[in-house]
């Protein structure tokens, strides 16, 4: 046997053994963290849900590129004195069933809606769509109207960035899909060991809620959670047209306004964006939080749970 072909043969047997460890390690970890909240069959899937509170207009948190409900159970809890409020694991991410077909944000949107619809959860909505999920929140608005009665943008995506930003940004994000993609399993031994940190932006969830630590690990190290994290990247990295007029719907737009967040090099035109989306509805309010990077709501969620509180009651007030 040549040095090629014995390379070969030890590179395969390295990642099936890679493989194989991750699928056990993945089904170790189902086992050891239950879902926060209920599993809602939507059509022979299972969407996950974490809801709080009582009253309304119920509250949904839409979250942001590959976040899963850990990441707002600080705000979920803010939010609740106040009333229904509710955050989901889109197809795929947290402890929701991969979806098959093609996805794209009319899909998502429409799975939040078969999700509200077979968990009991009545309109009208005030809809809070996180980077990525400001599209969503955007897109479920559209189709389903007469569900929403106010909006809350934050830090929100807006449907023509990947044009607007440029193709150093199309190319990040194609970049960082293909490497979602790769076997995990020596990525899951070295995480183990301490040798890599950070992980994931979904990481963060422990560092405002410790109880939730190991299965936010456990979640960002899953096969299924990564593969849903590419998707929603390449669906990103496509351009969505432009957004659609809110009319005089209740609409808050906020957005992270950190020194550091000023740095970024692209801070002028992302900004142009924000003030676009703020220009979407007659009724809207614009507001930074001086002391949020782009996740304000692990940042700053006492702003995220203040303004979703102002939001509710300006529909209040309107009779909405």
């Amino acid at each position: 046997m040549g040095l090629a072909t014995r390379a070969a043969a030890v590179i395969a047997a390295a990642g099936i053994a890679s493989a194989a460890y991750q699928h056990s390690a993945d089904a170790a970890d189902r086992r050891r963290y239950p879902p926060p909240g209920r599993l809602v069959d939507v059509g022979g899937r299972r969407l996950h849900l974490l809801a709080m509170g009582e009253g309304t207009p119920a509250v949904i948190i839409v979250p942001a590129l590959g976040s899963n409900v850990l990441e707002w159970v600080r705000v979920l809890r803010g939010v609740s004195s106040e009333t229904t409020v509710c955050a989901y694991d889109r197809a795929g991410l947290g402890w929701s069933d991969p979806q098959h077909g093609t996805a794209g944000i009319d899909a998502m949107a429409d799975d939040l809606h078969a999700l509200l619809k077979a968990a009991d959860i009545a309109p009208p909505y005030v809809v809070a769509g996180n980077s990525m999920g400001g599209i969503v929140a955007r897109g479920f608005q559209a189709r389903y109207p007469e569900d929403v009665t106010g909006m809350l943008l934050i830090d929100s995506s807006h449907e023509d960035q990947a044009r607007r930003l440029g193709d150093g940004a199309w190319s990040g994000l194609r970049r960082a899909a293909r490497r979602q993609l790769r076997i995990l399993g020596l990525r899951r031994i070295a995480a183990h060991l301490g040798l890599i940190g950070g992980l994931d932006a979904a990481s963060l969830a422990w560092e405002t809620v410790p109880e939730y630590e190991g299965a936010a690990k456990a979640l960002t190290l899953s096969t299924k959670e990564r593969r849903a994290v590419a998707r929603e990247m390449l669906v990103l990295g496509r351009p969505q047209g432009q957004p659609q007029n809110l009319g005089a719907l209740p609409l808050a737009v906020l957005s992270a306004g950190s020194a550091k967040r000023r740095e970024w090099p692209a801070w002028a035109t992302w900004s142009q964006l924000q003030d676009e989306l703020a220009a979407l509805s007659s009724a809207s309010a614009y507001m930074y939080s001086i002391n949020a990077g782009h996740n304000v709501h692990l940042d700053d969620p006492d702003v995220v749970v203040q303004a979703i509180r102002d939001v509710v009651e300006r529909c209040r007030d309107a009779g909405t």
